[in-house]
């Protein structure tokens, strides 16, 4: 009847023969219940404990074991069809159909399993399946194992909010899209240690329950590769910069010098040469005195251009009086109130390189209000909290968008130049800025320990 049907039949005369038969991998098996060895049931159980062989459909047909209780032995025992003999030819083809049916879609779904379980394992990105529910890692590949230093019974027992705390600590299963394209994020390593990654999302469905794949790329070194290529940049352009910066400064020098200390000179040529052609004493006198005044000028005129260049109040009195005397310079210059505070600040305990940091910062800063601010007013404050000193620099100008700045690197290389100093000093730069709301400049960093606080600190231990 088989064979009619338009089946190949292979024929087992009891179950030891059929288990032997059955490692040839068949569409399927009929299975009698009473062999003369051993229990159809137990025939049944072997293919079916069997990995290589458990996809094989197996059908019971018995004519002795017709009861209910029997069929339920023996779909529990992993049947996936029971009939009783005598059965009608049909009903036989028809349900051996079916049962093949359900074996060739199995037999898709599984090859599409094995698929995804090999582009799991075998990605190069760490990937692990989480429930929507309740966040829980269903599963993980060894890129993932490799990347965060947890082993998969580890990550069977965390959530995605122990990788990503930051993320998911507010979280519900409602707030997980299906689909997340590349998002930058922070994620945490067994070791505590924090890494840059790119994440996506796909939805999945696993075992009736909804969940995501995730695919994550780690990118911590692309980053570092690209702020070191930034840092480069920079440190091309800030040179760019301090070149063209000096050849301004040369340019401006040599226009003073001929302007101002040049006239100066040339009057006091002209002055003595008139007091050489004087004939009386008063008359030179007079002219005299003139010449004193002009070369006290000049000699103003030369400091200030002296100054500007480089402050020697801060090589001979320090940081305080330097900057007092350069915001004097400046509020005359500019026309722009500025107010100098320096609080409690130990000016003495700070080295050469940090006084002159901090000179050249402000230096910059005020430089840069006096081009673009049109600011009427400026404060520069010192605070001084053991150990730590903050500069604080506020303009009531026009202000800008700060979230600019970096963007356009030769656009602002002021700034960026005030944060490589502040970096040298090892503290931080921080700016705030909005259009018509003034701007703020802030730098904060620690200074060494003086002698009084290392005996006291030695005399309390």
């Amino acid at each position: 009847m088989l064979k009619h049907a338009g089946f190949d039949v292979l024929e087992a005369r009891t179950g030891r023969e059929a288990l032997e038969m059955v490692e040839g991998l068949p569409d399927l098996v009929i299975l009698d219940v009473n062999l003369p060895d051993i229990s159809g049931f137990t025939v049944c159980k072997q293919i079916k404990g069997n990995e290589s062989t458990s996809r094989i459909p197996v059908l019971h047909l018995s004519a002795t074991m017709v009861s209910t209780d029997a069929r339920v032995a023996g779909l529990e025992g992993g049947a996936d069809g029971y009939l009783v003999q005598p059965v009608e030819p049909n009903e036989l083809i028809a349900t051996i159909r079916a049962l093949l049916r359900v074996r060739k879609a199995e037999e898709a779904l599984w090859k599409s399993e094995q698929q995804y379980r090999l582009f799991f394992e075998t990605n190069p990105l760490a990937c692990w399946v989480f429930s929507t529910s309740d966040f829980k890692i269903l599963a993980v590949n060894e890129a993932a194992v490799k990347q965060y230093g947890y082993s998969r019974e580890e990550f069977m027992t965390l959530s995605f909010g122990d990788i990503s705390p930051e993320e998911w600590a507010n979280r519900t299963g409602s707030d997980v899209p299906p689909f997340r394209s590349a998002t930058a994020l922070q994620h945490k390593t067994k070791a505590g240690q924090w890494i840059d990654v790119e994440e996506v999302w796909a939805p999945l469905h696993l075992g009736g329950s909804d969940a995501r794949l995730a695919i994550v790329q780690n990118v911590s070194e692309k980053l570092k590769q690209e702020e070191t290529r930034r840092r480069e940049e920079m440190r091309r352009l800030l040179l760019e910069r301090v070149l063209e910066a000096q050849e301004e400064e040369r340019q401006r020098i040599a226009r003073e010098l001929h302007d101002e200390a040049g006239q100066l000179m040339t009057s006091l040529l002209v002055g003595l040469r008139a007091v050489s052609d004087a004939r009386q004493l008063k008359d030179a006198k007079t002219q005299a005195k003139a010449l004193r005044k002009i070369a006290s000028k000049a000699i103003e005129e030369v400091g200030r251009l002296a100054r500007g260049l480089h402050s020697s109040v801060l090589d001979e009195l320090g940081l305080r009086d330097a900057l007092q005397r350069f915001v004097r310079d400046y509020a005359a210059t500019h026309r722009v109130r500025v107010n100098l505070e320096f609080g409690q600040t130990p000016t003495l305990r700070l080295d050469k390189p940090a006084q002159i940091g901090l000179y050249r910062i402000i230096q910059e800063a005020l430089t840069n209000v006096a081009r673009h601010s049109e600011a009427e007013e400026v404060s520069v404050a010192f605070d001084w909290q053991e150990p730590i000193l903050r500069l604080t620099i506020r303009d009531d100008g026009t202000g800008f968008k700060a979230s600019e700045v970096g963007e356009r690197p030769s656009k602002h290389l002021g700034i960026e130049g005030m944060r490589q100093r502040a970096s040298m000093l090892g503290g931080t730069f921080y700016i705030k800025s909005e259009p018509n709301r003034g701007t703020v400049i802030e730098v904060q960093f620690a200074l060494p320990e003086s002698e009084d606080t290392i005996l006291r600190n030695g005399k309390s231990e």
